[in-house]
């Protein structure tokens, strides 16, 4: 079991297929909009006063309390952020203390399909430039996706998560390693984390789905 299809993008939009048939076509609408399950825009992070921060969308935390003293706010970005929520403030790790260090991210998956990974990052030229995401299994923590960060403008990461028993227990934990700083004062930002995925219909409503389809077929 893996994660997989990491992407860098300056907006990304994702369209699943349910291979249903004709319930598919019925929820094609909610599927390329998704749902969101949880989403942190970071504003208002302030690692003097806690290292952790709930969604703001949804529920979930990440907890930053292995940044440790690398742990600081610079300024956010509305890329990848929830409709009319402002740039702000962004998380990020700072210097070569950082090295190595990392944040984790923990939410709930009951009810959902197809779940993806979004979030704003950027660097500053001598930031951590070797980082990754990893997801944890009952055997530890493995690695899902490596991303450098662009050092020049915010970009959209977006990944797949694949099913398995990463989601199987209707919990997720998913943990950010950064790496590869180079200077004292050099910075990794993190902003607009996000999990969607496709609300699962309930029984009923794909039932109702069936015999629509049956009628369908019959007046054909």
């Amino acid at each position: 079991m893996s994660l997989c299809d990491i992407g860098l993008h300056a907006r990304h939009t994702t369209v699943w297929a349910l291979g249903m048939g004709f319930v598919a076509a019925a929820f094609t609408a909610d599927l390329a909009n998704g749902s969101v399950v949880a989403a942190w825009n970071l504003n208002g992070v302030n690692p003097a006063q806690s290292t952790l921060f709930n969604a703001t969308t949804g529920t979930g935390t990440i907890d930053f309390s292995g940044f440790g003293a690398g742990a600081t706010v610079l300024q956010g970005t509305t890329l990848g952020g929830q409709t009319g929520e402002l740039a702000g403030d962004s998380l990020a790790a700072l210097g070569t203390i950082s090295n190595n260090s990392s944040m984790r991210v923990d939410f709930q998956t009951v009810g959902y399909l197809d779940l993806v990974l979004n979030f704003a990052t950027r660097r500053s030229a001598t930031g951590a430039a070797a980082n990754r995401v990893e997801y944890w299994t009952a055997s530890g923590w493995v690695t899902a996706a490596k991303f450098t960060s662009n050092a020049t403008a915010w970009e959209l990461v977006s990944l797949k998560l694949a099913a398995g028993d990463f989601l199987a227990n209707g919990s997720a934990s998913l943990r950010f390693v950064v790496d590869g700083a180079t200077g004292s004062t050099g910075s990794i930002r993190f902003d607009n984390i996000s999990v969607s995925g496709s609300a699962i219909p309930a029984p009923g409503a794909i039932a109702l789905l069936g015999l629509a389809g049956v009628l369908s077929r019959r007046k054909r």
